[in-house]
């Protein structure tokens, strides 16, 4: 079954390879990002919207995070590129990483073949 990202322009397309689901984190990082900045400055009506919003992308950013994470690597390369990747988000705090997903990453990297 192949990995479907969901693109800015709403179109649904294949993801081929490590980079491109790498990407597909980052994009929703930043959505999340986005919306929680526009939370900390909306109120009533609007704070309530945006919140409903925020849990929603919330939700997708966790899924692009796992896909990311099981994403299996074709080579070293790869496998450098994911544990930047996912050193980055830990340094930076820009999203919570999970157990989950460090067993999903730990197995990509274990399933390497030399």
């Amino acid at each position: 079954m192949p990995i479907q990202v969901v693109c800015s322009n709403g179109v649904m397309e294949e993801a081929d390879g490590v980079a491109n689901l790498l990407a597909a984190h980052r994009q929703a990082v930043a959505v999340v990002e986005r919306l929680g900045k526009r939370l900390m400055g909306a109120e009533g009506v609007d704070a309530n919207l945006i919140g409903r919003r925020l849990d929603s992308v919330m939700a997708e950013e966790a899924i692009a995070r796992r896909r990311a994470a099981a994403a299996p690597v074709a080579d070293v390369s790869e496998m450098k590129m994911k544990a930047a990747h996912f050193r980055r988000l830990l340094r930076n705090g820009w999203c919570e990483v999970d157990v989950d997903d460090f067993r999903a990453l730990l197995g990509s990297f274990a399933k390497l073949q030399s």
